[in-house]
C-alpha cells in the first residue's frame, strides 16, 4: 500500500480493532494497522501521568488505528460502519 492513505478506524479497544481487521481482510481490502501509545499532554509536570495515580482502574494508553488507500476509503467505511466503534469516539 503506497501513496495517500486515509484513517478509517481508531479506538482504545483491542478486541474491536481485531474485529475491524478481520472485516477488512474478509472483504479483500488492504490496510495498514498499528498501535501507538497516546502522547502525554506537554507542559509543566508532563512526565507525571495522572492515569497512574488518580484512578484505581487501569486506563488504556494504547490507541489502535487502521489506514487504507484513499481509493478504498468509502468501501472500508461502509464495511466497518455499524460493525465496530466509530472513528470519532476513540472507543471510550
Amino acid at each position: 500500500m503506497f501513496g495517500k492513505t486515509a484513517l478509517v478506524y481508531q479506538s482504545k479497544k483491542k478486541d474491536d480493532w481485531d474485529k475491524a481487521q478481520k472485516l477488512l481482510t474478509d472483504a479483500g481490502i488492504e490496510y495498514n494497522a498499528w498501535k501507538a501509545e497516546e502522547p502525554p499532554i506537554a507542559g509543566c509536570g508532563s512526565k507525571i501521568d495522572p492515569r497512574k495515580f488518580m484512578r484505581k482502574v487501569e486506563i488504556p494508553k494504547e490507541i489502535y488505528r487502521i489506514e487504507v488507500d484513499k481509493d478504498s476509503r468509502s468501501n472500508a467505511e461502509k464495511i466497518l460502519q455499524g460493525n465496530v466503534l466509530p472513528v470519532i469516539s476513540y472507543g471510550l
